[in-house]
């Protein structure tokens, strides 16, 4: 019994300008057609190709920034609630000027959120004043990359 035994032969039709990608990339990497043809049907029924891979990763990004969109409106509603009641109350105040004060931090009040939103609208934020770190430029971001996919280079 022949050691190829356990393979069917299939033929599949396929474009020409297909046919000559696959030749040209197993002549450079020295793999066989029937292996390229196998590993990568394999990779497309089992879900495990890399666009299959890159889509699971967005969906669990999607839900994750969702998750935090959600933190952040919860964090802005707190920071605002804050504000109000800490502009709004005075708590050591005599009952007669309670009245008077709370009108006074309620218009405090007004005149934050406006100056918040202009200078939201005039695109400076707080977050804009505070030192950052740069994660990565786009050279090492090409490097990991390359290095990622075994090239050991930039493309």
């Amino acid at each position: 019994m022949s050691a190829k035994s356990d393979r069917d032969r299939i033929t599949p039709y396929v474009p020409r300008e297909v046919s000559q990608r696959l030749r040209a990339i197993c002549a450079s990497t020295g793999v066989t057609e029937s292996a390229f043809v196998t590993a990568a049907l394999v990779r497309e029924m089992d879900g495990t190709s890399d666009m299959m891979l890159i889509l699971r990763r967005l969906d669990r990004l999607g839900r994750a920034l969702a998750r935090v969109h959600r933190d952040l409106e919860l964090l802005l509603e707190l920071v605002g609630a804050y504000v109000f009641r800490s502009l709004a109350q005075e708590p050591n105040v005599p009952e007669e000027l309670r009245v008077e004060m709370r009108a006074r931090g309620v218009e405090r009040y007004k005149q934050f959120v406006e100056h918040v939103g202009k200078r939201f609208l005039g695109g400076h934020r707080f977050v804009d004043d505070l030192p950052h770190e740069v994660i990565a430029n786009d050279a090492e971001l090409d490097a990991m990359l390359a290095k990622s996919n075994g090239t050991g280079g930039a493309h």
